[in-house]
């Protein structure tokens, strides 16, 4: 699902601070504007923030883990829990903080889908941020949380990154070119380490050997290429797989189900 764009991407960017809304209610919404290559750096909020991007893609690095943020996925992140943000491209976003003595309330990292029914919620106590309808703001908060709590997590496509500067070389580099052919003994070397070490040393680090992360990372594109309107053929290509009936193939082993259509460009 990719929510209904409400900022132009040549619209001016606006930055919102946590320090600058108000510091007690349920829920607070907000929405902002990022420009191409915004970035935050490593920071933390004393409440829970959820976000999603309604333009634009971001990437979340959050508890470990690099998090792309196409049109249609959201992300919420528990107080106290460092992240930070890169802009790819024009942002618009919506997004809430949520206090911590709210419950209940997701307490680790979730990404999630975001339904329809989601996305006119959020939209609705945007309208009404300033709504006198204390009762009615509850209750939409309420509703807010619910579908949270009840959305898949889809955050396991987002392979865990390594600690070591060595090891992130090679994800970075793959992150980059998800379509490159597994190279054990290439990533060994570029580590300055040999197989048998480099090996040992990434599934140690990231629970995956290098071979099963490489997947998870070309299976966590798809969506987000889908969305754009991009022919299952195409994103196929582009990850390197053979056709689309094997990347249908390898999305399903994970999911269960096949990829999403692609939007109509």
């Amino acid at each position: 699902m990719t929510p209904t764009a409400i900022a132009e991407p040549n619209m001016p960017p606006v930055e919102v601070r946590s320090r600058d809304l108000p510091q007690h209610g349920m829920i607070v919404p907000f929405h902002g504007r990022q420009a191409n290559g915004y970035y935050d750096p490593p920071h933390v909020h004393d409440r829970a923030q959820f976000s999603y991007r309604i333009e634009g893609y971001s990437v979340v690095q959050a508890d470990g883990r690099r998090i792309f943020l196409p049109p249609g996925r959201g992300v919420w992140i528990p107080a106290g829990v460092e992240h930070e943000v890169t802009c790819r491209g024009p942002a618009a976003y919506n997004a809430f903080y949520v206090d911590t003595g709210v419950r209940p309330q997701p307490e680790t990292v979730r990404v999630i889908s975001i339904s329809p029914l989601l996305h006119a919620l959020v939209e609705t106590l945007l309208e009404e941020a300033d709504s006198p309808d204390v009762p009615r703001r509850q209750r939409l908060s309420d509703l807010v949380l619910e579908e949270i709590l009840r959305a898949r997590d889809v955050g396991a496509i987002a392979p865990l990154m390594p600690r070591s500067a060595r090891l992130r070389i090679i994800c970075d580099r793959l992150y980059r070119d998800p379509a490159s052919p597994v190279d054990l003994d290439g990533w060994a070397a570029l580590a300055s380490m040999s197989r048998r070490t480099f090996t040992c040393a990434f599934r140690e680090e990231t629970g995956l050997s290098p071979a099963a992360w490489h997947q998870q990372l070309r299976i966590h594109h798809i969506d987000g290429w889908l969305e754009q309107g991009m022919p299952l053929q195409k994103v196929a290509f582009r990850l390197g797989y053979a056709s689309a009936a094997s990347l249908t193939r390898a999305y399903a082993r994970i999911f269960g189900t096949p990829p999403p259509r692609p939007n109509a460009a």
